[in-house]
């Protein structure tokens, strides 16, 4: 690229705006004092509405992965979870849920398809919980979180929803969907670097508490103290990349940014059609073609993957069984029309000069 650039299409972590990376250098407020109180406190209030609800949220020092865990860790403990499974991600929730669940089971399809409702419906005779991964990035499903809901809803199921690639992107309902709790991520659509998870609990009852340092309860009463707090030390200067990136996020303006992540899948899909690539997802009746990543397949995808990088134009490949099938592209945070042309534009080039 241009002057040794690089245009990331990683699902995550995104590359954040200069803004946000300035503020990573501003000086570390004392973490028991007014002004991380004050810091914590606008987070909160600039994150609340990318949830959909206006209840308690924490904020984890850790990846995503250390949001979920902490939630499900103290939900299904002891009882019996279901988890929707058709990419890595659900399985993750899976393997984390079966650490602690009386009984863990799985409704699963083929990675890239969904399971058919009926399927779902069957397999929620007797379920505490279900677990559901919202967007899929490792094969570019966005799941009918309304329906879904829905049905877990009529059958008296608790909800579970990991909105780690879709919050900040797409739109995310917590109240309507009446999900117990949501599991999110800062460094895909909201656009800030990663390391902190924030997790939104809705109802807290039935919460049986965590493994010590993941445990939501002492993130809640750390939350409600005068000063708001967290029960340990925090990553200071990532609290105040956060709140640069929530803050162009609220400039942008939450509906402006849903309908530019969604254009801008829509641009990237219609071109790699137009080049005769076939999309790789096959979503059915529990699912749509994700808003945030669009994953494709070429010929060679391995090595198509490392010439766009060598021309600093960064894709992902594929994961588990998909690894060396399928490229992925993240049309994320700060990613705009003009660099999803130069995308498709040198994908272009390397495929017919192949």
């Amino acid at each position: 690229m241009e002057g040794g650039s690089i245009l990331n299409f990683i699902p995550g972590p995104v590359t954040p705006s200069p803004r946000v990376m300035r503020a990573l250098s501003q000086p570390m407020p004392y973490h028991r004092g007014e002004e991380f109180s004050s810091l914590y406190r606008e987070i909160g209030e600039l994150m609340r509405p990318l949830f959909g609800s206006e209840e308690d949220l924490v904020i984890v020092s850790g990846s995503s992965t250390a949001g979920i865990e902490a939630g499900i860790s103290g939900f299904v403990r002891g009882r019996r979870a279901l988890t929707l499974v058709d990419g890595k991600f659900g399985e993750r929730l899976h393997l984390i849920s079966s650490m602690y669940a009386r009984e863990a089971r799985r409704v699963e399809s083929e990675w890239g398809t969904t399971p058919s409702q009926e399927e779902l419906e069957s397999s929620l005779s007797g379920v505490d919980f279900l677990l559901v991964v919202h967007n899929e990035t490792s094969t570019g499903v966005e799941h009918d979180l309304d329906l879904i809901a829905d049905l877990a809803k009529d059958r008296g199921v608790d909800l579970l929803v990991d909105v780690v690639s879709s919050v900040g992107g797409v739109e995310v309902r917590g109240d309507e969907w009446g999900a117990k709790a949501l599991f999110g991520g800062v460094q895909k659509c909201v656009g800030a670097p990663p390391g902190l998870a924030p997790v939104m609990v809705r109802e807290w009852d039935g919460y049986r508490g965590g493994p010590f340092y993941l445990d939501l309860l002492s993130y809640r009463e750390a939350l409600r103290r005068p000063l708001r707090q967290t029960p340990f030390t925090p990553a200071l200067p990532l609290f105040s990349a956060l709140r640069a990136a929530l803050r162009e996020v609220h400039d942008e303006g939450l509906e402006n940014r849903f309908h530019r992540h969604e254009r801008l899948a829509e641009i990237l899909r219609r071109g790699l059609e137009e080049m005769g690539i076939e999309l790789f997802a096959r979503p059915r009746d529990l699912g749509r073609l994700s808003s945030t990543v669009t994953s494709f397949l070429v010929p060679g995808a391995e090595e198509v993957r490392q010439e766009l990088a060598r021309i600093g134009v960064m894709v992902a490949g594929g994961q588990g069984p998909l690894k060396g099938r399928i490229l992925r592209a993240a049309t994320m945070a700060n990613i705009a029309e003009r660099d999803v042309k130069i995308l498709l534009s040198n994908l272009r080039e390397i495929l017919r000069s192949g």
